[in-house]
């Protein structure tokens, strides 16, 4: 018989080999439903993945261009690219908004910018510059309206008999006035940006805002009304505006391109160009003079649509631009001596910044402005000595 110490003993070991057959059979338990090479990982949130990847979800920069061109043409931006903006959409120009600047994050494989350029400047290369030193002049400019009597609206040569008196005449002139107006441009950029972005986005953001102001001011010396802003040669306001008959309602054929040029003073005719709109080409494609019950094409190269289109009118060059109005309006095509138009202007482009306007949404301001004035220096179409018919440096054709 067992005294109480020797219970006490078994009873102790009975309790280790039960609790250690327990263990086993726990462990083994856990050992089949957990495999042994599992460990515990800390899973990535998707945008913490997004934000983690530089290629930012994408796989290559052939695929981050044709998400791009996808959402450019459905609107709708692809699940990478939507995941992508979501992630990092913020206000203004930060990295974070896609329309905004966004896609100028410096991710594996974009250190360029993809850029579009704005069609380069007709007017200002052409015309007649007048620096200004205050915001008003006035210039004054010569009368020649009709050559039947006089030249520069007075000047009269006499043929006088021998000894016979000499009769005085003087030109008259008119004034031409030019007033500075002003438009401007503001971006606001985030400091983020602007350090991390792997191009210069400053000189970017400049380039584009100086892109964008000359072509608003290209398209003010062409079609502005004068109210607040130059007056365009092509404006119904310009007073030596000439619009030829359409020969056919719609349509500019061979003949348009004929009268205009008969229209166009002789001392122009070297140094004038044509502009027209993108929608008058398939018309100068297609323009041929009748022969006989045929015709003859006489603006397709000799290699038909092999060849390169011809850039030329009448021997003066051919300007396709989208600021000239559509086919069947009157400035649709035009033939201009832009010497004859007077630019005013103080200064150029004058670009300022300052770190102090939006300081406490660590942003950087670009302010862009530019102060100009344009006007015809006709006053009125001229008549030729022998013709009534009226010459200008500014034809078009009337819708």
């Amino acid at each position: 018989m067992l005294t109480e110490e020797q219970k006490k003993e078994l009873d102790a070991e009975i309790k280790a080999l039960v609790d250690k057959q327990v263990e086993e059979r726990l462990a083994k338990e856990i050992t089949r439903k957990v495999p042994g090479d599992s460990e515990v990982k800390i899973v990535l949130s998707p945008e913490d993945k997004i934000m983690a990847d530089k290629k930012g979800g994408f796989e290559s920069m052939a695929h981050y261009i044709s998400e791009l061109i996808e959402e450019g043409k459905t609107h709708q931006p692809p699940e990478i690219l939507k995941a992508w903006d979501n992630t990092v959409r913020v206000k203004d120009m930060e990295e974070g908004s896609l329309s905004a600047g966004g896609y100028l994050v410096p991710e594996q494989f974009s250190a360029n910018i993809l850029e579009k350029s704005l069609e380069d400047s007709i007017v200002r290369p052409r015309a007649t510059i007048q620096p200004m030193m205050s915001n008003r002049i006035v210039i004054p400019a010569d009368v020649d309206a009709a050559h039947q009597t006089n030249y520069f609206g007075g000047i009269t040569i006499y043929r006088p008999g021998e000894a016979g008196s000499k009769t005085a005449s003087s030109p008259t002139y008119e004034r031409i006035s030019l007033t500075l107006h002003k438009v401007t441009g503001l971006c606001h950029i985030s400091d983020e940006l602007l350090e991390d972005s792997a191009i210069a986005v400053e000189a970017n953001v400049s380039r584009k805002f100086a892109q964008a102001i000359a072509f608003t001011q290209d398209d003010d010396f062409l079609n502005g009304n004068g109210s607040n802003l130059p007056l365009g040669v092509l404006n119904a306001s310009n007073p030596a505006l000439i619009s030829t008959t359409r020969s056919s309602t719609s349509h500019i054929i061979a003949e348009d391109i004929r009268n205009m040029w008969a229209r166009m003073y002789p001392a122009g005719q070297s140094k004038a160009v044509w502009i027209a709109n993108n929608d008058v080409f398939p018309e100068l494609f297609g323009m041929a003079i009748a022969v006989g019950t045929g015709g003859v094409p006489v603006w397709l190269p000799a290699g038909g649509v092999s060849g390169s289109p011809y850039q030329s009118l009448m021997g003066r060059p051919l300007i396709l631009t989208e600021k000239c109005q559509t086919l069947g309006t009157a400035g649709d095509i035009a033939l201009i001596d832009f010497s004859q138009y007077i630019i005013g202007e103080r200064g150029g482009l004058q670009v300022a910044t300052s770190i102090h306007f939006k300081f406490d949404y660590d942003q950087q301001s670009f302010r862009f402005v530019l102060r100009y004035d344009g006007q015809p220096t006709w006053t009125s179409t001229l008549h030729g000595l022998y013709s009534a018919t009226t010459l200008s440096p500014f034809i078009v054709v009337a819708a």
